[in-house]
């Protein structure tokens, strides 16, 4: 999962960055790794938020502020769900105002943070399977893909890359290894593991010999 973590005061930004480093360390095996940048304005990111799964907004004392730039990212159709900032007992008066948004109490406590986390793991995961797409980030680029358009996938364990085939011919390659390939692909019952480290679209497989 990639976060973007856009906080405007920095005591703030850096205690969110150890808050989900921990956080990435406990809950990998359930949610992926996390990657993690962080901003101190919303000019600095939303040239590229097109990359990102997860938004963490927090403006100090401006959930105004947030709102606005949850707005812009809804207006650029940027694929991340979004978390507001706000202080404990504050109210959310615009919580219905944006489809999707989450909220999360500062000071942020670690229970409340990685249940949030888990959440939103299985709700990306709901998004991506309803709409049949698989994110694929390439060294440069990040491409969503329906499945049916994967023949299949290969991990290079010694370069630390993954070449993903498609039936058009073209070859999208992203760093990673094969277990980051497992979990990108893995739980859709299409794609079966062949020797040589490859995961073959089976709904694009004629037959299978010795």
């Amino acid at each position: 999962m990639h976060i973007a973590i856009v906080a405007d005061n920095v005591a703030d930004r850096k205690q969110a960055e150890r808050l989900f480093d921990r956080a990435n360390t406990a809950l990998a095996a359930t949610t992926g790794t996390l990657f993690i940048d962080s901003f101190g304005d919303e000019t600095s990111f939303l040239h590229a938020c097109m990359r990102y799964d997860l938004f963490v907004l927090d403006f100090d004392n401006d959930t105004e502020h947030s709102l606005a730039v949850a707005r812009t990212l809804k207006e650029k159709n940027a694929p991340g769900l979004i978390v507001i900032c706000k202080h404990a007992g504050d109210s959310f008066r615009s919580e219905t105002d944006i489809q999707g948004i989450f909220t999360l109490d500062k000071p942020i406590l670690t229970a409340a943070l990685h249940k949030l986390l888990c959440d939103i793991h299985q709700e990306l995961q709901k998004v991506k399977s309803e709409l049949d797409l698989v994110e694929l980030r390439t060294l440069k680029d990040t491409h969503y893909v329906s499945r049916s358009k994967i023949a299949y996938a290969q991990a290079f364990i010694l370069k630390n890359r993954i070449c993903y085939h498609l039936t058009d011919g073209t070859v999208l390659e992203s760093a990673g290894g094969f277990r980051d390939l497992k979990r990108y692909l893995g739980s859709y019952p299409e794609f079966e593991l062949r020797p040589g480290h490859i995961l073959i679209n089976t709904d694009h497989e004629n037959k299978e010999t010795k």
